[in-house]
């Protein structure tokens, strides 16, 4: 004969929940900390890989500089913390979605099947066109527009500042499309809201631009406002197939 617990159902139950949600938490920790060592471990690589886009004009040496004597130590804990978020971001976002299938509908699940993917991709979209165009093309001017009347010495921690700051920026302005899909399916946004909206895109898309880019000359302003606009108007159409109907 079974020996009751003592414990009502509803407790049980409440501790089964707990134990899983710690044993997610303990899988998105230890993927933060494998991303974290090994950004470190291969950091010269990964520096490497960040000075390309100032190709070679961040001093003669090829390399930015530094004053502090604490300042590439820093610069180097804070890239290994990105590469820790960077691995640990899909791992947290699998055990969300794991957390709440059961409580999903047929078409939500189907949904966030979808749009969890291309929001991935949308975003890795974002970032290469920052690394590969926009990054080129803006430390390239900027550290060329005074060949002749000074030497550059560009300092490690404001070089970083702006790729980061323009690779992760741009990662989010390429979501545009898939968060319009994602609100006008919602009823969160009606279609014909957007589409209001549309004609004042190109004045917020210049001003976004003129805070994200590192300059504000109308060439590098464009490589960014430009996109935005397609982006949005992507975002439309794709709203206008998936708006709800009446």
């Amino acid at each position: 004969m079974a020996i009751s617990s003592g414990v009502p159902p509803r407790i049980q139950a409440l501790q089964r929940h707990l134990r899983g949600v710690r044993a997610r938490l303990f899988w998105v920790f230890l993927s933060l900390g494998v991303g974290a060592s090994l950004t470190w471990y291969f950091q010269d690589t990964v520096f490497v890989w960040l000075y390309a886009p100032g190709r070679r004009h961040l001093s003669p040496d090829w390399q930015p500089i530094f004053t502090g004597p604490t300042e590439v130590l820093g610069l180097a804990i804070q890239l290994a913390m990105w590469g820790g978020l960077v691995v640990a971001f899909p791992v947290f976002m699998y055990h969300v979605l794991r957390f709440l299938w059961p409580v999903l509908g047929r078409s939500q699940r189907r949904f966030l099947a979808i749009c969890l993917p291309a929001a991935l991709l949308c975003y890795l979209a974002g970032a290469s066109f920052a690394y590969f165009v926009m990054l080129p093309t803006s430390m390239g001017f900027l550290l060329q527009f005074g060949t002749g009347i000074a030497i550059p010495m560009i300092r490690i921690t404001e070089y970083m500042d702006i790729v980061m700051m323009m690779i992760f920026w741009l990662g989010v302005v390429f979501e545009l499309p898939l968060i319009m899909v994602a609100l006008t399916k919602l009823r969160v946004v009606r279609f014909r809201r957007f589409r209001q909206w549309n004609r004042y895109v190109p004045v917020f898309a210049f001003i976004l631009a003129a805070v994200v880019t590192p300059t504000c000359d109308v060439v590098n302003m464009a490589m960014v406002a430009i996109p935005i606009i397609l982006l949005y108007q992507v975002g439309l159409c794709c709203a206008l197939l998936v708006r709800p109907r009446r």
